[in-house]
């Protein structure tokens, strides 16, 4: 695909590869070239995996062989120039055989905001728990009501970390 080919995925404010099933660059949207700093003319051809450093090189090539070999979507986390992207790898199929892979890469700000979120619902209910049970039983009547509202404030605790923990490990609604 040439730049001067319309493409639905150039109308895309988020970075998007293509490749091909051995893993070189077929494509890159103005997104990608913007953000990544690099042209189609200079992306294409070459490995997908060399249009990034250490550890993004490494998730690129799993990325591109499993979902050559397997035909199955792939979702990763990318870090690549000082920034967090959340990366969803997906088989382009033809004649029903893989004859290719796109790459969608959202920056991780939403994420990013959510996980503050979710720490700040989780501080609160914390706070709040150790202010419950450090006040002082004075009674034995008021005792049962208080021990009722840290028990709540607890299970709050859980439900957020819960949250926080199935968001940690990318297990949450991912939106691209």
């Amino acid at each position: 695909m040439t730049p001067s080919e319309r493409s639905l995925l150039a109308f895309l404010d988020a970075p998007v590869l293509v490749g091909d099933p051995d893993g070189c660059t077929v494509y890159v949207n103005p997104a990608f070239e913007e953000r990544f700093e690099t042209h189609h003319e200079e992306a294409c051809g070459k490995p997908l995996a060399q249009l990034f450093e250490g550890g993004g090189r490494e998730a690129m090539l799993r990325a591109v062989a499993e979902v050559c070999t397997e035909g199955v979507s792939v979702r990763f986390r990318l870090r690549e120039r000082g920034h967090g992207f959340s990366a969803l790898a997906s088989p382009i199929f033809a004649q029903q055989r893989c004859v290719g892979v796109l790459f969608l890469l959202q920056e991780e700000v939403e994420a990013a905001e959510r996980l503050l979120h979710l720490q700040r619902q989780l501080a609160d209910s914390v706070d709040e728990l150790a202010r419950l049970l450090d006040e002082p039983l004075a009674a034995s009547a008021l005792a049962a009501s208080l021990t009722d509202d840290p028990r709540r404030a607890l299970e709050r605790v859980r439900q957020w970390s819960e949250a926080l923990r199935r968001e940690l490990s990318g297990r949450s609604e991912v939106r691209f």
